[in-house]
Order: structure tokens, then sequence, then C-alpha cells
């Protein structure tokens, strides 16, 4: 009896053994990391926080493994939280960090809900602003059209009349987005990202030189760690075909930032850094 006990725990273990082998080896760190990444883009949050999470486990000494983690898991909390929470003000404060890591890594399908949802709660034209530029990123150029065409004067802005003339520019409607392009940005009124998307409106409405200045200008206000980012985005993106051959456009590819940066902002987070209190992003 005893000997057929053994016989038969030494068949399970082969019986194992066989199905381990013919799954294949265990996934290495860096493939379960890969594999996140591409479930994250899929917008498919416990598959990726299950991925980066055998990755910072597999390889402990890759410290961006667990900073990945550590960010998708606080992530997933929030999404819970922030679709119980009433109180508009913390929903707000919960809003901005997903919509930041929304954008950050494309997933505008989910920032979309958000930035409704902000503008139904506390409308105001920077609400409008933030959901106009997550419908252009979506392609929804006609609502934007309408949001932008229906804010009061007082919730007018700079920016909100970039977008909009962005979105008729983006539906053929040049001579209405020219408009929008003729009176420029103030310089003191306006970021990268603003100087970006008005490069692309003079880009499309036919003013080349206008837009390899502002882009120009979009570079140079953009932080270092962020800079190989947006010049690779300016290149993939369809408002910069009319200057993508234009005898300009490398030298503007190699402007540089203007923009004073600590060297740790290089990585994902402060980590452990004991100056994380007091240390501002750009110094």
């Amino acid at each position: 009896m005893r000997r057929r006990a053994i016989l038969t725990l030494s068949a399970i273990g082969l019986l194992l053994s066989a199905g381990r082998a013919a799954a294949g080896p265990p996934e290495d760190a860096a493939e379960a990391f890969t594999r996140g990444r591409a479930l994250l883009a899929e917008a498919d949050f416990a598959g990726a926080l299950s991925a980066f999470r055998l990755a910072a486990k597999t390889d402990t000494t890759n410290t961006s493994y667990g900073q990945e983690y550590a960010m998708l898991r606080q992530v997933v909390r929030m999404r819970m939280e922030c679709r119980k929470q009433r109180d508009t003000d913390k929903w707000i404060k919960m809003a901005d960090a997903l919509r930041a890591f929304y954008h950050d890594h494309a997933l505008y399908t989910e920032a979309l809900p958000l930035d409704q949802e902000r503008h139904r709660r506390r409308r105001s034209g920077d609400s409008a602003v933030l959901l106009a530029e997550t419908q252009l990123a979506l392609g929804m150029r006609s609502e934007t059209v309408e949001l932008l065409g229906n804010l009061k004067p007082d919730e007018a802005s700079v920016r909100g009349g970039v977008l909009h003339g962005l979105a008729l520019a983006r539906m053929g409607r040049l001579d209405e987005a020219r408009v929008r392009a003729k009176g420029g940005i103030p310089g003191g009124h306006a970021d990268s990202q603003a100087w970006f998307e008005f490069a692309g409106l003079r880009s499309l409405t036919g003013d080349a030189t206008g837009a390899l200045a502002a882009l120009s200008r979009s570079f140079e206000l953009t932080p270092p760690s962020r800079l190989d980012a947006l010049k690779a985005r300016a290149r993939k993106c369809a408002d910069f075909r009319a200057i993508a051959t234009m005898p300009g456009i490398e030298a503007a590819m190699k402007t540089e930032s203007k923009i004073k940066e600590s060297k740790c902002s290089q990585g994902s987070d402060c980590g452990k850094c004991p100056s994380r209190a007091k240390c501002s992003t750009t110094k």
C-alpha cells in the first residue's frame, strides 16, 4: 500500500514536470514588464498590474519595475475611489492625477469620461479646455468645435481659442481656422503644450514659418526629461505634414530646452529621496 502511494506521488511529479516543460520556461522579468506595458496600452489595468508585479518580484534589483508596479497599483486604487467619491473637491484631485497618467500613456478613452464629469460637476473655461484636448486626441473634431464655440465670453481662454482653431483646421474649415491663428499667443499666457498646438494650427493653415517658430518655442518650454518624447510626437503628428520636408524643420527639431530641471527628475517618481517633500521638479 505504501509502495503504491509512493508510485502514485512519483507519477504526479512526472505529470507536473511534463506540464511545466510543455508550458515552456517561466517568464523572465523583462518579458513580464514588456507584456505589462502592452496590456496597459490596451487599458487592461488588472492584467498590467499582475505583469508588473511579476516583473518586480522576479527582478528586485531593477527599481523601475517596482516603481511601475507601485504607480499602477496606486492608479488602480484611485480608479476605484474616484467612482465612489461624492465630494467634488476631493474627486477633482483624484481626477487630476488619473488624467495625467492617462494622457502620459495615451489612454484617452479613459480620460474622456473623467473630463466630461469634471465639466458637468464644475463647468469652467478650464474644464472645457481639458475636455477639448481629450476629444481632439480621440478625433472628436465636431464635438470640440461645438464645445468651445458655445463658451461664454468670460470662459474663453488663449488655449481654448487655439484648440478651437485646431479642430476647425482638422475639419478643413481653414478660413475659420485662420481667424483663430491670426491673433497669435501672448507670450506669458502659454505653456509648451499650447505652443505645440498653435504650431499645428499654423501648419494646417499654411503658415510654415509661423509653425516652425511656434514648434521651436514649444521645445524651449519643455523640460529636458520630456523633450525627446515631444520631438518624437512632433515627427509623427499629422498636423505637421506640411512642414515635415521644409528646410527649417531640422533646425527646429534641434531646439534645446530652456527649462532648468533637477538631475533626479528623470525617474518616474521621487522614490525614497530624502528631499522629495521640499524639492520641486524644476530648480
